[in-house]
């Protein structure tokens, strides 16, 4: 069986894709949600619902920021960016392929970082007491070393190091992969003095 979008025919008869009318950021996350529900993907790597997972597709192909505002959902997208939306989304039906593998990001403790295939993807329940300091068990100003084993991505090891400032962190893996992985995120957030891998 093949399914085809319908089109609309055109001015003098032409027939005209449904995906070339004018789009919005907003019209085109809520035609990808759609899309995705039809396809009955798995969400729970950083989404739980259609909508959210769509929005960080399209996000991302249009490279639109979060911090933007509600008033980006009402941007005008031109035929080429409305296409590497659709194509992302495509991907992400037809692959199976994570979002978060897709856009290479994911967010941890509400910090941004850097994933691929090369590490699990960061769902750890840690990032609520990371914020959270590890109190009341713990009492923050006395912590000066942090040892995350099993790195992966390096999230844990550098939340930590971002609420435990007076702590030297050490992020180790038995992966190299995991470890370059790691060290992009060190980057990213400018840890490379106090973060050892």
């Amino acid at each position: 069986m093949v399914i085809r979008e319908l089109s609309h025919r055109g001015p003098a008869g032409r027939r005209k894709s449904a995906s070339n009318h004018p789009s919005t950021v907003r019209d085109l996350i809520n035609r990808g949600a759609r899309r995705l529900t039809r396809a009955k993907v798995f969400y729970g790597h950083g989404t739980d619902n259609a909508v959210d997972e769509s929005a960080a597709l399209v996000f991302h192909a249009l490279s639109l920021s979060h911090e933007a505002g509600a008033t980006v959902y009402a941007k005008r997208v031109t035929a080429a960016a409305q296409e590497r939306a659709e194509a992302l989304i495509t991907r992400r039906i037809d692959e199976r392929i994570p979002a978060v593998y897709l856009t290479n990001e994911t967010w941890f403790a509400g910090l941004p970082f850097h994933v691929d295939p090369r590490v699990l993807i960061p769902r750890s329940a840690l990032a609520e007491l990371i914020e959270q300091q590890f109190t009341p068990w713990i009492d923050p100003s006395r912590v000066r070393r942090v040892l995350d084993v099993g790195t992966g991505s390096g999230c844990i090891a550098i939340a930590s190091a971002m609420v435990f400032p007076r702590a030297r962190v050490d992020a180790v893996d038995i992966s190299k992969d995991a470890l370059e992985v790691a060290r992009i995120n060190v980057r990213k957030h400018r840890l490379g003095r106090r973060a050892a891998r």
